[in-house]
């Protein structure tokens, strides 16, 4: 057994510890090969492509403010057309409402002045159909005494006898002025 003696203390495993230098220089070198790799292959475009994506993204957030902005600017114009286009529509209105009450006045004033033109045209007519008839009256009466003196004076006449022809005569006379 002295063989195998020797043999557990080389397969002997060390302790969490236990520092072995050949091991710690093989992982040091691998770590530097690694590093150098990494350096000289992985860094690099690692690096440059968090550079592009930062550069990117801040374009992106300078384009949004940008952008941001330029619609901000849009809204205020548009509330500002708007606003105008409120105010606008208000002084129509209120024109159109001012145009109303004008025409309404002015129609008002047109039917009076027509009203009081055929008042007028109807006074004269009358008045004129008022004249016609005394006129005609007048000469009716002219006529009628005109008649009756004719006939006085043919009858020669007691007073009986005369008053009984001016009854007579005015019972003719509804039959013969209606014609």
């Amino acid at each position: 057994m002295p063989a195998f003696a020797t043999v557990p203390s080389v397969l002997a495993a060390g302790g969490i510890t236990d520092i072995n230098p050949g091991l710690t220089i093989w992982t040091g070198i691998t770590f530097l090969v690694l590093l150098v790799v990494l350096g000289r292959f992985a860094w690099g475009p690692i690096v440059a492509t968090l550079k592009e994506r930062e550069r990117t993204i801040r374009e992106a957030i300078e384009e949004a403010k940008r952008e941001r902005a330029q619609a901000e600017k849009l809204l205020a114009e548009q509330q500002e057309g708007l606003a105008r286009a409120q105010r606008q529509a208000a002084e129509l209105a209120h024109q159109n409402q001012q145009e109303v009450e004008a025409l309404r006045q002015e129609l008002t004033a047109r039917a009076r002045k027509e009203a009081d033109e055929l008042v007028a045209d109807a006074r004269r007519q009358i008045a004129e159909e008022v004249s016609r008839a005394r006129a005609d009256l007048k000469a009716q009466v002219v006529d009628l005494a005109i008649d009756a003196a004719g006939r006085l004076i043919q009858a020669s006449l007691d007073e009986k006898g005369q008053r009984k022809l001016v009854e007579d005569y005015i019972a003719e006379l509804p039959a013969e002025r209606v014609s």
